[in-house]
Formats: C-alpha cells, sequence, structure tokens
C-alpha cells in the first residue's frame, strides 16, 4: 500500500477548457436546431400545400423518431467501432453533416414545386442524414472532457445548441412572411448553410485524436488512471441489471413518466404551428415566438433548478414543475382566446420542461450502478422516441377530430407525467440503492 501511494501522482487542478467545448458543440448546434425548423414548417407544407390530413401529416412527423429508435443505437456503435484517422466521431459528423447540408434545403425547393414523392423523399435523405451523426454530436462532448467535468460539459453543449436554436427561430419569424402559401426555400437554405459551417469551423478549429489524447492527459493529472478512463468500453459494461424489485418498479415509473412528459411536448412542438395559425391568427412564420418564449424558460431554469434540486430533492422539483406544465395548457386550453399574457404561460412551460427533464433523468440513473448507466440512458432515450414515434399520430387524430382540444390533450398526458413521478419512490438525490439498504436495516 505505500509502495502505490508512494508511486502515486499528486492529483492537480485542471481548469474546464470552455473554448474546446464550445467548438465540439458546432455539430450539435448545427443538427438540433434543424428540429425547430423541421417540426414547425414540415407540417404546413404537408397540411398546406398537398393537402393531408392531420392524421397523416402526425404519421410522417413520427418518421424522425420511428428512424431514431433503430439507427442511433445502431450509428453510435458504429462510431464507437471506428478507428479513422480523424477519430472516432468526426467521420460521422462530416459525412452526415455533408448530406444534411444539400437536402434541407431541397425539402423546401419540393415543397414549391408541388412534388410530394421529391418532398417526402429529401425528408427521408434528411432524416438518415441526421441520425448517422446525431449520437456523435454528443459523444464527442464525453470524448474530450475529463468525467469530473462532463457536468459542465454538458452545460456547454446544450447553451451552444440552444443558441442556435433560438438563431432559427428568429430567422422563420423573419424570413417565413405572412401569406397563405409562403416561400419556405431562404429558411431551410439558411438552415443548410448553418449545417455545413456548423461542421466546417469543428474540422478546422478541433483535431479529435488531440483533443481525446488531452483528455486522457488531463485525467491522468487529475488522478484518473487510464483503466478508469476506458471504463465504458469495458466488455462487462452496460449487461449489469437492477434485480431488487422496489428499484426495478421505481425505474419503470420514472421511465413512464418520461413517456408521457414526451407525449405531452412533442405534442405541442409538432402541432403549435397549425394551431397558432388557426386560433391565434399567427400567420407565416410568427408562431416561432412562442418557441423562442418556450426556449428562454428552458435555458433561465437550468441553473436555479439544479440547485434547488439539491437543497429540496429532485422529486419534489420535477412534481412542481410537472404541475405547471399541467396547469398552463388547461388554462390555454380553457381560455382559447389569444392574449399576450399567453407568453407567460409559454415561459412558464419552458421553465417547467427543463425543469422536469433536468430531474428526471438523473433520477432514474439513482436506481444503477456506474456498470450500467449506458443501459439505462439506452432505456431512457428509447422510451422517449417511442413517445415520440406515437404522440404526432395521436395528437394529429385530436387535431382531425377536434382541432380546438389540443391543449387539453397537452394537460391529460402532463397529468398522467405528474401521476408516475409520485408514485415513484426512489431516485431522488440519495442514492436509491442506499435507501433500500437503510429500508432493509430498519425492518431487521
Amino acid at each position: 500500500m505505500a509502495e502505490k501511494e508512494q508511486g502515486a501522482k499528486p492529483k492537480q487542478k485542471i481548469p474546464f477548457d470552455w473554448k474546446r467545448c464550445a467548438v465540439a458543440s458546432l455539430p450539435f448546434m448545427g443538427m438540433i436546431s434543424f428540429w425547430q425548423v423541421f417540426d414547425g414548417l414540415v407540417p404546413k407544407m404537408l397540411t398546406q400545400t398537398f393537402g393531408l390530413s392531420n392524421w397523416l401529416t402526425g404519421a410522417v412527423m413520427a418518421l424522425d423518431n420511428i428512424f431514431g429508435l433503430f439507427l442511433l443505437p445502431w450509428f453510435g456503435i458504429l462510431s464507437d467501432r471506428c478507428r479513422s484517422r480523424l477519430g472516432r466521431r468526426t467521420p460521422f459528423i462530416l459525412a452526415g453533416s455533408a448530406v444534411a447540408a444539400v437536402s434541407v434545403p431541397l425539402i423546401a425547393v419540393a415543397n414549391n414545386l408541388g412534388s410530394l414523392p421529391l418532398l417526402i423523399a429529401m425528408i427521408l435523405v434528411t432524416l438518415v442524414a441526421i441520425c448517422s451523426y446525431r449520437t456523435a454530436t454528443l459523444a464527442i462532448v464525453a470524448d474530450i472532457t475529463p468525467r469530473p467535468l462532463r457536468t459542465k460539459g454538458d452545460s456547454v453543449d446544450k447553451i451552444v445548441g440552444y443558441a442556435g436554436t433560438g438563431v432559427m427561430l428568429v430567422a422563420i419569424s423573419v424570413l417565413v412572411p405572412s401569406v397563405a402559401n409562403p416561400d419556405y426555400v431562404p429558411v431551410f437554405l439558411l438552415q443548410g448553410i448553418v449545417i455545413a459551417v456548423a461542421a466546417v469551423v469543428y474540422r478546422v478549429l478541433l483535431n479529435e485524436p488531440k483533443a481525446v489524447a488531452k483528455m486522457h492527459e488531463e485525467s491522468l493529472a487529475m488522478g484518473i488512471k487510464e483503466d478508469a478512463i476506458d471504463a465504458d468500453d469495458d466488455a462487462e459494461q452496460g449487461k449489469e441489471r437492477v434485480t431488487d424489485p422496489e428499484l426495478v418498479r421505481s425505474i419503470a415509473l420514472l421511465l413512464g413518466a418520461v413517456f408521457f412528459y414526451y407525449m405531452s411536448y412533442n405534442a405541442m412542438t409538432t402541432n403549435i404551428s397549425r394551431y397558432a395559425s388557426d386560433f391565434f391568427s399567427m400567420l407565416g412564420g410568427s408562431y416561432a415566438i412562442i418557441n423562442i418564449v418556450t426556449i428562454a424558460g428552458g435555458l433561465v431554469s437550468y441553473v436555479p433548478v439544479a440547485n434547488l434540486s439539491l437543497k429540496v430533492g429532485r422529486k419534489r422539483v420535477a412534481l412542481v414543475a410537472g404541475l405547471v406544465m399541467t396547469i398552463c395548457p388547461a388554462i390555454m386550453w380553457l381560455f382559447p382566446s389569444f392574449t399576450p399574457l399567453y407568453y407567460v404561460l409559454f415561459l412558464l412551460m419552458g421553465a417547467s420542461l427543463g425543469a422536469v427533464d433536468l430531474c428526471v433523468y438523473p433520477m432514474i440513473l439513482e436506481g444503477c450502478s456506474s456498470r450500467s448507466v449506458g443501459r439505462y440512458s439506452g432505456y431512457y432515450y428509447t422510451v422517449s422516441m417511442a413517445a415520440q414515434v406515437v404522440t404526432p399520430i395521436l395528437s394529429g387524430l385530436v387535431m382531425d377530430v377536434a382541432e380546438s382540444q389540443l391543449f387539453l390533450y397537452i394537460t391529460v398526458m402532463g397529468a398522467a407525467m405528474c401521476a408516475f413521478i409520485a408514485l415513484a419512490k426512489h431516485g431522488d438525490s440519495i442514492l436509491a440503492d442506499e435507501i433500500l439498504r437503510r429500508e432493509a436495516s430498519a425492518g431487521e
């Protein structure tokens, strides 16, 4: 033991490299900003240009999530196995970005030409391209950030990503005219340029193999051994499962909460452009102001919610936020006539959406050991994707039958989410398995 301590290197405090992480987040920004354009404008193309029903439009809008169920983990595994001189993630980022940068503007061109087959073809090409590097955009930030600093890395990733999203929402509000059949080419062309420029700047300013090597140096200086750094690649990693019935039940309930969270959230993002046009008299891209306000609410909530959850517990914060997520759309359902005060409700909804997202995912991971984080993270994303497959179709049916009931649908999904969170007994700030051990000791 003395020998081991004698040979050990003293730990160093390594400053977080904000610039390196911000550059690595650029492809994520290009990718995530696309969804605002896709979710907001493609449904309007399908219903207004081609006359598709809301149900069929919802089915088309669910394609990205159907693809994600299978393609995201597959491309993630492929990038793990990649041994290119450019690194593991960069080839996927560059190839996927190149295809998307071309296919995204062609979606709007197909709409102008009135060609539904071309539109569907370009949507499919774009979705596959985005899926091919979506996982890599998240993995690259973790790859180049020492483990103790990854929370900061995630925060930078979100800030950069949502900054790009905000820019595209402003672009939608400016570039899409308030006319019956607007020309969407300018905004889709801008989105293609954003994707391309983000990838080019990333490639020019970041050398992935060198950045990963630097991360290893920094990790070793912090006292983290190479075998700890590479633990995620262990053959046994992810094979361990939670077996305690109480923990399994809590994790299942929390996954149920995630399902209804996305059932609620995605119903709004998919349908708000058409709902705002019909009930709020927001033509063209003016509906984007709603999304801008909602995203602003989410961004300002992250830091205070994280601090609050440490003091009062994640479950309480998630429940309060869930109630806000439920009450706000209920008010808009009961009083459908638009008023500027609705922006306060959308701001609160955005803050509550961010709070629930920030609390529930860590609650799930509290129930599992570090060796199965990947498995339960996979369950989280699978459940969220499944919800986003179902809800565009189901909410589309609601829009077809009774368009005015959209916010009732969102309210019901939010209420179900709250119920599942309330029923979960474990997953708060104290490790769930530690709680179980204390309960078992008390029982003896």
